[in-house]
């Protein structure tokens, strides 16, 4: 009788050790996917941007104020060293100078792992921007004046101000957006980390730390006289020679905090 107490409770004990072990086996509770922070910090070369005024020098000495910078970064992606990506879905975020809480965001749900590049698009992709205007809400929306209504589409970066080194001073009006060919202004920046790592954890999140120099606008790849430039409002050959200038330079990643 005893023999057959102690075989049932055996049984027993090992049928519970057996289902406990299948649980945790089978128990997905690990947290898969991390936040990433990014904070922006907008500057005309070596100084923030100010907009009361102030008057900065591009690299062949003319001088120009900022009233107004606004841009929008989306499509954020990141890459592993293997040449894996992750893109984030449905990020769009309005960058204004004037707003300082506008200049922080966070991507959510991205895949844990070690990430040593991220590349963004400077702007809104055609796809979104032709999109029922109706339907646009929160940094898409219309109502934040980014957005060309007769040409049913977004404005990817506002700069204005005036130029103060001609005689007499000009306004400087650069409103750069455009999607179909031979004005697409559709850009991707891809500022390098500098060999750090980019560590997504699901305890914590890294952040990339960005500087947007406006003087790249200028100074880049294809240097713009300010004295010539026309008003941008519309796309135009232009806009697309603005939109690789600050493609190629306007962005660089300051610092990657672990956290």
């Amino acid at each position: 009788m005893k023999n057959r107490i102690f075989s049932a409770l055996a049984v027993a004990l090992l049928t519970t050790a057996v289902l406990s072990g299948c649980k945790k086996d089978g128990d997905s509770s690990e947290p898969t996917v991390g936040t990433v922070a990014f904070e922006v910090e907008n500057m005309v070369g070596a100084k923030d941007v100010a907009l009361d005024g102030t008057a900065y020098a591009t690299a062949s000495g003319e001088t120009f104020t900022v009233t107004t910078l606004k841009y929008y970064l989306s499509n954020i992606k990141f890459s592993k060293a293997d040449g894996s990506t992750y893109a984030a879905p449905g990020e769009y975020h309005l960058v204004d100078a004037a707003k300082p809480s506008s200049t922080s965001f966070t991507v959510s749900n991205v895949p844990v792992g070690n990430y040593t590049g991220v590349s963004f698009v400077v702007g809104v992709d055609s796809t979104t921007t032709k999109g029922d205007p109706l339907a646009l809400a929160g940094d898409l929306n219309p109502a934040n004046n980014m957005y060309w209504v007769w040409a049913t589409g977004h404005i990817f970066l506002k700069l204005e101000g005036t130029v103060t080194s001609t005689n007499p001073a000009k306004a400087l009006t650069c409103h750069i957006g455009g999607y179909r060919a031979p004005y697409n202004a559709i850009v991707t920046a891809s500022p390098s980390l500098g060999g750090a790592t980019l560590p997504v954890q699901a305890n914590h999140a890294p952040t990339i730390r960005l500087a947007a120099n406006v003087l790249k606008i200028f100074d880049g790849p294809t240097p713009i006289a300010l004295s010539t430039f026309p008003t941008a409002m519309a796309p135009s050959a232009a806009s697309v020679q603005v939109a690789n200038n600050y493609a190629a330079g306007m962005f660089t990643v300051k610092q990657v905090a672990a956290n």
